[in-house]
């Protein structure tokens, strides 16, 4: 059996680990690249959506909308 939360991980969460302390400044620097590249690439890919698309998954296109016109240092909101 697999568990699933329906808490989506944001950055702050990844940055609380217990081994933060241990973590160093160019390991940290990383990990904040990394979560912004991916920010980058799930909003151009969600602006790239058609209506149709949009709606069987669930997202309403002034959500889609909102959220892609984000910048990259924000955290994904929900989208429904």
């Amino acid at each position: 059996m697999s568990f699933q939360s329906r808490h989506p991980l944001s950055a702050q969460n990844l940055f609380m680990t217990e081994v933060e302390h241990r973590q160093s400044l160019r390991q940290r620097m990383a990990l904040t690249l990394a979560v912004w590249r991916e920010r980058m690439r799930t909003r151009h890919c969600l602006a790239r959506l058609d209506a149709r698309s949009l709606r069987e998954l669930g997202i309403s296109p002034a959500a889609a909308a909102f959220e892609s016109g984000k910048p990259f240092w924000r955290s994904l909101g929900p989208l429904r």
